[in-house]
């Protein structure tokens, strides 16, 4: 039996983590001295966006090490 593996399907993007990606934003806003979410007041995406946001705030070197 033959068994073979579609390389650019298994190297192509992955499904997008929008919680993920929301962090991510807050952490590169702190960093470029952007202090206001886009997202909605109370809604999981600016929650992460505040999670990612003070993150950065408490790390040594938020530039160094953004995500």
């Amino acid at each position: 039996m033959s068994h073979t593996v579609d390389l650019m399907r298994a190297l192509g993007p992955g499904p997008v983590d929008r919680l993920w990606e929301a962090e991510k934003t807050g952490w590169r806003c702190f960093v470029m001295g952007h202090h206001r979410s886009a997202y909605r007041h109370g809604s999981r995406l600016r929650a992460a966006w505040q999670r990612g946001y003070d993150a950065a705030s408490r790390s040594a070197d938020p530039a160094a090490l953004m995500l």
